[in-house]
């Protein structure tokens, strides 16, 4: 079987459009089936279930996923075409695939954020997370992915609740939502069922630090 790569994508992104970093840009390819990876949480799905169980068939996708078996196969056809899996293999005459891991990093404003694989594994629960979805369509991606790196700082205690809703300039009642549900999703923290909010002395002084360490990653 062979072994999957990295792609790798670095790009720049704004308003206007998407291109790729650097003096030359070129041409991008698979654009609109990473946008939809984004909001189509069935599709995310697809694509996790491939990375989940390292091979797939369309026939044991179509088993195991809720969509129709038509949208699962416009779905690889979408994710192969976008270099998001590749077929490695060929079982009595179907196809077997394999997701591409990859890095899209966006710079919004000078935020700078990174689309991973393991954040569209989230994305694809959103229906089972308000908290999720109203991020996501309320704010967007680019927030959503801060909000996401500063859930896993939360855990480590390295910022607390009040600190994602500034930073993020989500509502405080939506920040503890949204940790609450990451929390869940990644099984993060220890044996405490809600996240612990806490609220340092030298939370201001400290905020415009925070916010340049994450828009520098």
């Amino acid at each position: 079987m062979v072994s999957s790569f990295v792609t790798l994508y670095k790009m720049s992104y704004d308003t206007e459009h998407v291109r790729n970093a650097g003096d030359t840009p070129g041409m991008i390819t698979g654009i609109p089936t990473f946008t939809e990876l984004l909001e189509n949480p069935s599709l995310a799905s697809l694509y996790t279930s491939i990375r989940r169980s390292a091979t797939a068939t369309g026939p044991e996708l179509v088993e195991s996923t809720t969509v129709s078996k038509k949208t699962v196969y416009d779905y690889l056809h979408k994710l192969e075409q976008a270099g998001l899996i590749s077929k490695v293999d060929d079982d009595g005459g179907t196809a077997v695939y394999t997701a591409e891991e990859f890095e899209l990093t966006l710079t919004v404003r000078e935020t700078e954020v990174t689309i991973t694989p393991e954040l569209i594994e989230v994305i694809a629960q959103k229906n089972e997370y308000p908290a999720i979805e109203r991020v996501l369509e309320d704010y967007g991606i680019v927030t959503f992915a801060l909000a996401y790196d500063l859930v896993k700082a939360h855990s480590k205690g390295n910022v607390t609740i009040r600190q994602i809703a500034s930073l993020t300039d989500l509502s405080p009642g939506t920040a503890y939502d949204l940790v609450e549900a990451l929390y869940s999703i990644l099984d993060l923290g220890d044996d405490e069922s809600t996240p612990t909010t806490y609220t340092p002395d030298n939370f201001d002084e400290d905020e415009g630090d925070l916010l340049g360490e994450f828009a520098d990653k």
